[in-house]
């Protein structure tokens, strides 16, 4: 009996061990962002409860595997991944893309010289890597032979599941599925962009584009007085189900009441950047008109948080979606960014009304730059504000379910709307507000559901400006606009942070409107404004539309 509790006792003790040893194997593998921290603002990792679950899960199989040699070379995998991860952190502020990946090795020599100088300037990504993950290795490599602990075979399905996961996923799902998120684990973006490069990149040759024949933006300081400029973006909003537009429901009934009241307000019909918010949110916060310049979206010239920093204003990103959105939006720039991830279990309980319970929490300096990226129109329409409970407007249930779904959607929104503006109402000084869409939405139109597609449907979104304290010329090119695209809102709130971009390519009446990816050889569909309408042209490859040097287009 003696010898039997001995034997429980000692194996109650080796599971202790790997518990302990998995905790400590975690936190290392998430150390290198905090370390990097430490010496770099341009880490905006946070941590994640799913993401850090989900790797605790992963060290506890590579101990009970009791393979030390595999296990180190999984580790030394995912230090040379961090390396280039965290590296290009530092040196660029943005983390590693699969085509980041795919540029890097296309050019050795000119990365490997221009690493070599820059080394006394971003060492510390070296450093932050090196040192969790050597402990890590040494860990493994010694504890073993030291101490008796739990081992199990199958532990080696689980960790074929974890890294096998990833690569399957992109066999199906195109690049932007596996864009980096600022603020997630340096390590779960690597994983996600060294799979995407893998399976899609790596044995693909992609076609070069023909060089974009567009002159250089211009851009000057102006004058600007402004103290708050706020930007509402509503994912999937399409104006053409609102009430305020003349739709036949009155889903937005307090938001026209309130226009009622102000009729200083602009409210026009608008065009979006793309049919993806993947691409129209880039494009929206980087005023960029013409296809094909990928380089002013990766180099941030024109980039609104950029624009509000330099002009002295305190810049904010407030998201119920996740932080991969931030993806090429400028978040080096920001000085508060919050996401879904950073209040999970808020956001699933009330959606985008926790949006406000985080804007209350706010501290604005003298002068900031605000955006709010709701989710309230995304598929499935009814999840958006169902925690509210009661009766909806339209029945969503029966064979008009998914229709009534998105209407009461639009309905919800209109009552956070009456709260953000009564709380943008109470702020001093000039201001501005700015409500539309990331994209529109097909909504059962020859049976067809959703986004991504180049229709008429999906790049329908509201564009609504409300100011207050605010010069009477500061409206009057808006009010003089028939339709406002993304571009075009981008340019006028450029020009209240105080830059005016100066667009010589600019064409009158034409816009773009991009597919759903981003730097690729994407399908790009030119909308014209006519005395009859908008007339949406047949969508087309970019390499093909760069080729006819815009040949074909509005005025063509």
């Amino acid at each position: 009996m003696f010898l039997t509790f001995i034997r429980r006792n000692d194996s109650a003790a080796a599971w202790l061990r790997l518990l302990v040893l998995a905790s400590l194997s975690c936190v290392l593998l998430l150390a290198d962002d905090f370390i990097q921290q430490r010496f770099s603002p341009n880490n905006r990792a946070e941590l994640e409860a799913g993401w850090v679950a989900g790797l605790w899960v992963f060290c506890l199989a590579l101990w009970l595997c009791n393979l030390r040699g595999l296990v180190v070379a999984i580790l030394a995998v995912f230090a040379g991944m961090q390396l280039l991860q965290l590296a290009n952190i530092s040196f660029f502020g943005e983390p590693l893309s699969a085509i980041d990946i795919r540029s890097l090795l296309r050019e050795p020599g000119e990365v490997g010289q221009t690493a070599w100088h820059s080394l006394g300037a971003h060492w510390h990504a070296a450093f932050s890597v090196l040192l969790p993950y050597s402990l890590l290795i040494a860990l493994h490599w010694q504890v073993p032979s030291r101490v008796t602990l739990p081992a199990s075979r199958w532990a080696l399905v689980l960790i074929a599941l974890v890294l096998l996961a990833k690569p399957y996923r992109a066999t199906y799902r195109n690049l932007d599925s596996f864009t980096p998120g600022p603020t997630r684990s340096g390590l779960h973006n690597s994983l996600n962009a060294y799979s995407a490069w893998a399976v899609r990149l790596a044995l693909r040759s992609e076609p070069s584009l023909p060089p974009a024949p567009f002159a250089p933006y211009r851009l000057s300081a102006i004058p600007s007085t402004a103290k708050h400029v706020w930007l509402v973006v509503a994912d999937s909003l399409r104006s053409e189900r609102m009430g305020v537009y003349g739709y036949s429901r009155q889903t937005t009934p307090k938001l026209q009441a309130y226009l009622r009241e102000h009729p200083s307000a602009v409210v026009r019909p608008g065009v979006s950047a793309g049919v993806a918010t993947d691409v129209s949110l880039p494009y929206l916060l980087n005023p960029i008109r013409e296809p094909g310049q990928d380089h002013l979206l990766r180099e941030g010239q024109v980039n609104l948080f950029r624009l509000a920093r330099q002009a002295g204003l305190r810049t904010h990103w407030i998201s119920s979606q996740e932080s991969r959105l931030l993806a090429h939006l400028g978040s080096r720039y920001l000085d508060v960014s919050i996401t879904r991830e950073d209040h999970p279990l808020r956001f699933l309980e009330r959606q985008d009304h926790a949006l406000l319970e985080i804007l209350d929490r706010q501290r604005f300096a003298e002068r900031n730059f605000v955006v709010l990226n709701l989710r309230t129109a995304h598929l499935p329409y009814a999840q958006n504000y169902v925690h509210q409970g009661g009766k909806v407007p339209w029945p969503d249930q029966g064979a008009q379910a998914q229709g009534n779904a998105y209407d009461n959607s639009i309905h919800y929104l209109d009552g956070l709307l009456e709260e953000l503006i009564a709380r943008f109402d109470q702020l001093d000084g000039e201001r501005y507000l700015v409500i539309t869409g990331d994209h529109g939405q097909r909504l059962g139109e020859n049976g067809q559901w959703g986004h991504n597609d180049l229709v008429p449907e999906v790049s329908d979104v509201p564009m609504i400006v409300i100011s207050r304290d605010a010069p009477q010329q500061a409206l009057e090119a808006l009010k003089r606009e028939r339709w406002i695209s993304h571009y075009e809102i981008g340019k006028w709130l450029a020009a209240r942070l105080g830059t005016r971009i100066d667009n010589p390519n600019l064409r009158a009446n034409e816009h773009f409107v991009h597919g759903k990816l981003l730097f690729s050889d994407n399908f790009i569909q030119p909308v014209c404004e006519t005395p009859a309408g908008l007339v949406h042209l047949p969508p087309m490859q970019l390499s093909q539309w760069l080729g006819k040097a815009r040949l074909q287009g509005c005025g063509s």
